[in-house]
């Protein structure tokens, strides 16, 4: 749970900032604000990453800043920990190791995407805490609204969370294991996925799955070991890959809410199925999941309408806007 604070690292830790290396360009207010975009009642943009996190076995704050969207990343944790694990943590949820440089050559030779690149310049998507959290989040979403499911997850948090410095770190699998279904249930879930939930905590918590491991693995043997598992279906598993691992061209086809973002982009407004979907992001490859990550959040900050002069609409009657349609 990220909050805002008054300025950057003013955390009484006693520990000296811990500088990060994003590669290529990046931009943390600008990630802030795209990530809010997807909950209910985000409330003002945020400037600093604030996060409850386990290091080293125990629940502390980790404050992550940036003085300017081409700078270096700081962050510092309360209690102190080692710089070596501030860094990997940060690393991991600012995704620091996505270069966007390769992705930005290969949209801007395409008149759509490129005006939505250049107009979210130094954008990355954000992760949970953890591939556990990551892989809840996927179970409270399926056939859900983000509202409905993100409310879901406060719940859970509020009941089962560690509680550290007026803010709650996501529950530990362990906890969630030994929850009740009745429990799991008051929080909004459902009964089965209440029993998802629990399942998925216990197998993680005696180690039958093991997302450490699984993160060496290549795209195709994530899928099949999380398919493998109860609770997960192909939207869940590209939708964890996506987002969770990290792995850029990974696509959940079969969102409904991506179809109907893409289609007003490259369909003049139609809503497409998942095969046309998958076709208009074709030429965005390795990096399709990232480029539907890149429209989403485009649609929804010009929604908001915070600042629309920082997110101009691409020229839709362009040749190309016409192409997830052109089988037809």
């Amino acid at each position: 749970m990220a909050t805002k604070t008054k300025e950057p690292g003013t955390a009484n830790s006693g520990q000296a900032p811990v500088a990060i290396r994003s590669k290529g360009p990046f931009n943390l207010r600008l990630s802030l604000e795209a990530a809010a975009s997807f909950l209910p009642d985000a409330g003002p943009p945020l400037s600093i990453l604030k996060t409850p996190i386990e290091i080293d076995g125990k629940i502390s704050i980790l404050e992550i800043w940036q003085f300017s969207a081409a700078g270096l990343l700081h962050a510092r944790s309360t209690p102190p920990s080692s710089s070596v694990k501030i860094r990997a943590i940060v690393k991991w949820l600012v995704s620091a190791d996505l270069d966007l440089r390769p992705f930005y050559a290969l949209a801007g030779g395409n008149s759509v995407m490129g005006a939505v690149v250049r107009s979210l310049p130094g954008l990355k998507p954000l992760r949970p805490a953890t591939l556990f959290e990551m892989a809840i989040v996927a179970i409270t979403e399926q056939q859900l609204s983000l509202a409905a499911a993100f409310h879901i997850r406060t719940r859970l948090v509020r009941r089962f969370g560690v509680p550290l410095g007026g803010l709650l770190a996501f529950p530990p699998p362990e906890k969630l294991a030994a929850a009740s279904l009745r429990d799991l249930c008051a929080c909004g879930l459902s009964r089965r996925k209440a029993e998802y939930v629990r399942d998925l905590a216990l197998r993680t918590a005696e180690g039958g799955l093991d997302f450490a491991t699984l993160g060496r693995e290549s795209d195709q043997r994530i899928r099949d070991a999380l398919l493998d598992h109860r609770g997960f279906g192909e939207w869940s598993v590209e939708y964890i890959l996506s987002r969770g691992f990290g792995r850029p061209d990974c696509l959940p086809a079969a969102d409904v809410g991506l179809r109907r973002v893409v289609g007003h982009y490259f369909a003049e407004g139609e809503r497409l199925t998942s095969a046309e979907l998958a076709q208009a992001l074709a030429p965005f490859k390795p990096f399709r999941g990232l480029a539907a990550y890149y429209l989403a959040v485009h649609w929804r900050l010009r929604r908001v309408n915070r600042d629309p002069t920082n997110c101009p609409a691409p020229n839709l009657r362009d040749q190309g806007s016409r192409g997830a349609r052109s089988s037809r």
